[in-house]
């Protein structure tokens, strides 16, 4: 800001968070509690109208999947509206366990154990792994969302603080976020509250926190290297990092478990990744290159069965995109979680399908493009895209509840 003559210039503080690096400016206390509320405020208030919307799709639309796990919550169709596809995989492991394990064939193992283990916890209290899901779900995507608003107000400003808040919760896909019994919630809030830890100096908080992470989904030991780059970033070099730095190393020990897991139960830590081939995910040519997914396009018959399946490159694409502003504005760190993680989900699927979920985890890059908002584009424009978001989201919100598997 311009100062009188003499005077020595100084920064207002949103000037300040807008264009400090990470971790540069602290925020009062008592300031960061209540804005995290008014993001978790601001995420119920969704969150309530996506229920109501939910409910409505499945008692008044035509059920149109082809999963079997119906009326299980009868007169609460605002609760079975979340309850879907791989919801069904985690009720199940919540209440039986890893109960088999078949190389190459589908099978419970495919699914990471941070999430069932919540569930089988929330029955003791509400009787019920599903519904425990959905609440566990719910409370996972408030606390991200708190956990965001509070990573970006120190690095932002207000305004894109706001806007990429917006943004990551009108994601047209952010219905994970919501009550669908996914573990992507978790994760992400989870991967968030990490790196906020490591941020502020709590690298063993950091770490057991990122522990949860990682035994969330298979992606997540990409976070144990983003936590390491962040605490070299922070200190400066690698010579200046002390020893309780490698509290971050923790974080390894979700995946850890796991793999141990496998090997005790089954034989072999990486059942997990046999598992997952059951889906048709088996490394290779046809993979790499998505031959499947060029042949899915042209077998497609409706306009809108046709733009979801396109949307899921395209959304992978545009936040890959964003990677390199990412890098610049928050380190190589948070680059590095981004770049990786949607690029090993990328180049694991046949098809691309179900990476749109996937994108909710590369939280810097709803950053930047919030700050891209602001910073190109008229008020107008961002308004326009926030609302054409939150209808997207609406529309999806309610082919989900009604049986679609949209990723």
């Amino acid at each position: 800001m311009p100062g009188e003559a003499g005077a020595t210039p100084t920064l207002s503080v949103d000037t300040a968070r807008a264009t400090a690096p990470a971790g540069a400016l602290p925020v009062e206390a008592s300031e960061t509690v209540l804005a995290a509320w008014r993001a978790v405020f601001l995420f119920a208030a969704i969150g309530a109208v996506l229920f109501v919307v939910g409910g409505l799709a499945l008692s008044h639309l035509p059920y149109s999947g082809t999963d079997m796990r119906r009326h299980l919550f009868p007169g609460r169709p605002w609760i079975e509206a979340w309850v879907h596809w791989d919801g069904g995989w985690y009720g199940d492991i919540a209440d039986r366990g890893y109960w088999t394990y078949v190389p190459t064939q589908q099978g419970p193992m495919a699914f990471f154990p941070a999430y069932p283990l919540l569930m089988r916890a929330g029955r003791a209290v509400v009787g019920n792994s599903l519904l425990a899901g959905v609440m566990i779900t719910f409370a996972a995507g408030a606390t991200a969302a708190g956990l965001f608003f509070t990573w970006l107000r120190e690095r932002v400003s207000p305004t894109a603080a706001w806007t990429a808040l917006l943004l990551f919760l009108l994601y047209p896909f952010a219905y994970y976020l919501y009550g669908a019994v996914y573990a992507d919630a978790v994760f992400i809030a989870s991967a968030i509250g990490a790196f906020l830890l490591v941020e502020h100096d709590h690298p063993w908080l950091g770490g057991l926190i990122g522990a949860v992470a990682t035994a969330a989904r298979p992606v997540g030991f990409v976070l144990v290297v983003a936590l390491v780059v962040r605490v070299i970033e922070r200190r400066g070099g690698i010579h200046h990092v002390p020893w309780r730095d490698a509290g971050v190393l923790v974080a390894g020990a979700g995946i850890g478990a796991f793999c141990l897991y496998g090997w005790a139960r089954f034989g072999t830590p990486l059942a997990f990744v046999d598992a997952q081939k059951g889906w048709n995910q088996t490394p290779g040519l046809d993979t790499w290159f998505k031959l499947q997914f060029l042949k899915d396009v042209r077998d497609f018959r409706s306009p809108f069965a046709w733009l979801i399946f396109v949307s899921h490159p395209v959304f992978t694409a545009a936040a890959l995109a964003l990677v390199p502003r990412v890098v610049r504005r928050f380190g190589w760190s948070y680059g590095l979680f981004t770049l990786l993680g949607l690029g090993i989900s990328a180049i694991s699927t046949k098809n691309f399908f179900g990476m749109s979920r996937y994108v909710l985890s590369a939280f810097p890059c709803f950053a930047v493009a919030g700050e891209l908002l602001v910073e190109r584009f008229r008020p107008l424009v961002r308004t326009a895209v926030l609302s054409s978001s939150a209808a997207v989201l609406l529309v999806a919100s309610a082919y989900y509840a009604t049986g679609h598997y949209l990723s």
